[in-house]
């Protein structure tokens, strides 16, 4: 802390100094939540000051950058602290026709070739370099390290005013190659950087605040046809007789496997489940599935769902989405895929975000100040056909049983994160059905005085919960509680693996089994740069994360609803979850009805999906191989089908310039 009060005095006063500043505002539900700050120095050096607050996180980060005569950087000198607040320090130089950059002491080296170098921290604005860059080059192409190509797309035109003062703007898309997927970032006719436009935080130029809204939305429309030709180019009509021969079916309700059936799909609907005939059956397609596994389609129920997600989703076989808290953008995207207008798995059901107004409420959703605006924003969720409350970190504790209450008495359930001075316990007996991330079962035996508002839910978490006693009495009696009340729990162990059990230099086990798949300029830097922890307390967190595996099982065993999310990561994070839970003791077969039956029944969708029945809609997916006996084959799915559509995830994978298994 006191170095990242000595470096904001320390830029105030140079700051104070200078002519050349172009000031942004980091900005999020229509307040300031940071700032971007750019000036120069002399004609080739640049000062960028990045900062903002996201529930007590966020970078706060410093930086020197020198370019060439060409516009390409050459030397890069950061210091700060990242968005965990741990210390960070980047350098980058060139030296004859090396480049050496440095991230935490990690140290890589290429031969420079003129390649622009993409600073691993500091904030929007540096894109500015980037694109005027790109623009000199031909066909506005270029090498950059650590790897890989950038280019910039053709620009959308746009004029906006303040104060009657209109002032003309373009939209780049800038592509990272192998990914086609655009991203966007706001210029003025200079080329300066003007904005980049988020649903959760923006980065815009100071006075221009009220714009936000408006650039994110023309950015939406924007990519409406990128999204629209990703699912033509890599979907295709479903047969309207389809025959699976010979699968190994999990039938999910039981857990179990049914060997060597043929499973009938007419006109998008499970049509018939029968024992494998030698007599051959006139469809129009016929698929083969000796040695393969058919199931239904898995879910991730913990996502914050972006529709650059897609293709990744659908690639690894997860045809279903919960959201747990997001903008009504959400809308439009779950009926465009309803629609088969853009790649995704089902929203199939949404988690209305509500907190209170705070220095550290959520980053989106509905943010109240009121009991009474609680109660409407129930409502309008409950309008817009959303099944779920997330309540977060800064609800008051007195608020929780009558939203609940009358959320419940809409039909729609409550979960989320337990708010600060709270336990779990009272949470579930003010009327939460459901806990959302495993943390807050540990943070339930540390009292009600936690201010779970700020990081110290992760690292009070990380410090304590490899002591805690899992044969307690305080534990049997709190599990006794969830069973009683019928609580279900989603755990995101992914998350706290990442947290807890990665450090500095490490991999991440979610990467690991695919390093394979992935694309060459990926591979360059799998090494974690910024953990959440550091050597100093690495025994604790590690014990932490494995006494969270033991709770896992412990929760299992006593007939509690386990969900499978992931809080970021996609497919990748979804099967990694699932090994994380047969590693913890839960036999494989009882992990798959978790990413399925489970899922489905704790949304109260089981009578339409997470499983393969006679009457159900198609949503299937072929594994080669079997999860059963080894759940990491469920990252080998062959084939995706959903919504009258079919997916081949080598194809969807080979569009994001990924490998395959085999």
């Amino acid at each position: 802390m006191k170095k990242l009060l000595l470096l904001i005095l320390l830029y105030s006063q140079f700051l104070s100094a200078q002519t050349d500043t172009a000031n942004y505002v980091v900005v999020s539900h229509g307040k300031v939540k940071g700032v971007q700050t750019v000036w120069k120095t002399s004609p080739k050096t640049y000062n960028y000051f990045y900062s903002y607050n996201d529930r007590g996180r966020g970078d706060s980060i410093a930086t020197i950058l020198k370019t060439n005569s060409s516009g390409n950087i050459i030397s890069v000198n950061t210091n700060g602290v990242s968005y965990d607040k741990n210390s960070y320090a980047e350098t980058f130089n060139v030296q004859d026709d090396s480049a050496v950059w440095i991230i935490n002491g990690i140290r890589k080296a290429a031969t420079f070739e003129n390649k622009f170098y993409s600073v691993g921290d500091g904030g929007p604005a540096m894109m500015e370099l980037l694109l005027k860059y790109l623009l000199q080059q031909p066909n506005r192409s270029a090498s950059i390290l650590p790897d890989g190509v950038a280019h910039a797309g053709e620009p959308l035109s746009k004029t906006i005013s303040i104060n009657n003062k209109p002032l003309n703007l373009k939209l780049y898309p800038v592509y990272f190659d192998p990914s086609p997927t655009p991203q966007y970032i706001w210029f003025d006719d200079s080329l300066n950087f003007f904005a980049a436009a988020s649903a959760w935080f923006s980065t815009v130029k100071k006075g221009y605040e009220s714009w936000t809204d408006s650039l994110f939305t023309w950015q939406e429309l924007a990519g409406e046809g990128y999204y629209e030709s990703q699912e033509n180019a890599n979907s295709k009509p479903q047969p309207s007789y389809i025959l699976f021969r010979h699968a190994n079916l999990f039938e999910s309700s039981t857990a179990t496997v049914k060997k060597n059936v043929d499973v009938e799909v007419r006109d998008g609907k499970i049509n018939a489940i029968y024992p494998s005939q030698k007599a051959a059956v006139k469809a129009d397609t016929v698929i083969d599935c000796t040695g393969k596994f058919l199931m239904p389609g898995l879910w991730d129920m913990h996502a914050h769902y972006n529709k650059e997600e897609g293709v990744m989703y659908m690639a690894g076989g997860v045809t279903h989405v919960r959201d747990m808290g997001n903008e009504k953008i959400l809308l439009t995207y779950k009926k465009e895929i309803a629609g088969n207008k853009m790649l995704g798995p089902d929203l199939s059901y949404l988690s209305g975000f509500i907190d209170k107004e705070d220095p550290f409420q959520g980053p989106t959703g509905t943010i109240i100040s009121s009991l009474d605006e609680g109660i409407k924003a129930i409502d309008d969720y409950h309008a817009l056909g959303y099944q779920q409350i997330k309540l977060y970190s800064a609800i008051k504790p007195d608020w929780v049983a009558p939203m609940a209450a009358h959320a419940h008495s809409l039909g729609m359930r409550v979960c989320g994160h337990i708010p600060s001075f709270m336990t779990a316990e009272q949470a579930i007996n003010a009327g939460y059905n459901e806990i959302t991330h495993m943390n807050f079962i540990f943070l339930n035996f540390m009292g009600d005085t936690i201010d779970t508002r700020t990081p110290a839910r992760f690292r009070l978490v990380g410090e304590n919960a490899g002591k805690l006693d899992l044969n307690s009495k305080e534990v049997k009696d709190f599990i006794a509680l969830m069973k009683e009340k019928h609580i279900s729990l989603d755990p995101t162990l992914n998350v706290w693996q990442g947290m807890f059990d990665e450090f500095k230099g490490d991999t991440s086990n979610y990467l690991k089994p695919v390093v394979n798949w992935l694309p060459d300029a990926w591979k360059t830097d799998l090494a974690i740069q910024t953990p959440f922890g550091d050597d100093s307390n690495k025994a604790d967190y590690k014990a932490a994360f494995a006494n969270m595996m033991k709770m896992l099982k412990l929760l299992y065993d006593n007939g509690i609803l386990l969900v499978a999310g992931t809080d970021g990561g996609e497919a990748l994070a979804v099967h990694h979850e699932l090994e994380l839970y047969v590693q913890a003791g839960i036999p494989s077969n009882e992990v798959l009805k978790i990413a399925t039956y489970n899922a489905a029944l704790d949304c109260n969708l089981q009578d339409k999906y997470g499983s393969v029945m006679i009457g159900k809609d198609a949503d299937l997916i072929l594994v080669d191989g079997n999860p059963v006996y080894n759940i990491s084959d469920i990252r080998k799915v062959q084939l995706v089908i959903k919504n009258n559509r079919m997916y081949q995830p080598k194809q969807l994978l080979q569009s994001q310039g990924w490998k395959y298994y085999y």
